[in-house]
């Protein structure tokens, strides 16, 4: 996975390079949050309804498994506030039905843009947005993904089995988690930690969980010179850790690679 102190190639994964925020000043987002490094702008909407439509109420039969979704795109927000736009476009790139020539411009103007509109926050990035603001949820960011045909419904994490099991059977997971001064690289091994500061809530993909050595593999959007191929490892524990602080995940239902009907959400 990688030698330490080499894991995000030119250090591109560390917050205080690439004129990111200082570690003493805070970049306000909407909704009245805020972040320490501007990539990091998800927002937090949680909804009791969410509770409804769980990803493990359709595995409660199947064992835990070991599996990897492949997926081809390596995506880089660079200095932008689209991490929903570009870990949901990550997913429509990935197994079981990879979705073709995807990019940040899709992923900007398709997802995160339009996700804006649908939060229940008053701005936005996007051309015209009054007042300009960075930030966006998952749950809004899977509306708006939903609206464009590629899948039919969604589901929702809870729990570390629900996690196991949807990743293990389902498909790739779009994580809204805390984002640490221990995961902003890699150790030699390809891991991360939710150790220091935090620094922000970040979106990102699982792409692969093992139940053997008991990790999860997630895909950024920080190039695919960050951490390990684009990716990191995070044990099993970790991930708990930051389920139990509120992360939501969310898996998308009846994938298509091609547009299907769209529906829209209010």
């Amino acid at each position: 996975m990688g030698t330490e102190g080499k894991g995000s190639g030119q250090g591109r994964g560390r917050w205080n390079n690439r004129g990111k925020g200082s570690p003493l000043e805070a970049t306000p987002l909407k909704g009245g949050f805020k972040t320490y490094d501007k990539r990091l702008d998800l927002v937090w909407q949680p909804d009791e309804r969410n509770k409804l439509y769980r990803i493990s109420d359709f595995h409660q039969s199947k064992k835990p498994r070991s599996f990897t979704w492949s997926c081809d795109l390596f995506l880089d927000q660079g200095n932008a506030g689209s991490c929903v736009g570009n870990g949901i476009t990550h997913e429509l790139a990935a197994r079981p039905a990879p979705v073709e020539g995807l990019n940040e411009k899709f992923a900007v103007e398709m997802v995160y843009w339009p996700a804006q509109k649908l939060d229940r926050f008053p701005g936005g990035a996007y051309p015209g947005a009054q007042p300009f603001a960075e930030g966006t949820s998952i749950v809004a960011g899977a509306k708006a993904a939903r609206a464009l045909g590629y899948f039919d419904e969604f589901r929702w994490m809870f729990d570390l089995t629900d996690m196991i099991l949807g990743v293990g059977h389902n498909g790739p997971a779009v994580l809204g988690i805390n984002w640490y001064e221990g995961m902003m690289d890699v150790d030699k091994y390809g891991f991360v930690y939710p150790t220091g500061r935090r620094i922000g809530g970040h979106c990102v993909l699982c792409v692969q969980v093992n139940i053997k050595q008991k990790f999860f593999v997630l895909k950024n959007s920080w190039s695919r010179e960050w951490g390990w191929l684009g990716c990191c490892k995070i044990s099993f524990d970790d991930m708990n850790l930051l389920i139990e602080q509120g992360a939501d995940g969310v898996f998308f239902m009846h994938r298509h690679n091609v547009p299907h009907s769209a529906k829209v959400d209010a």
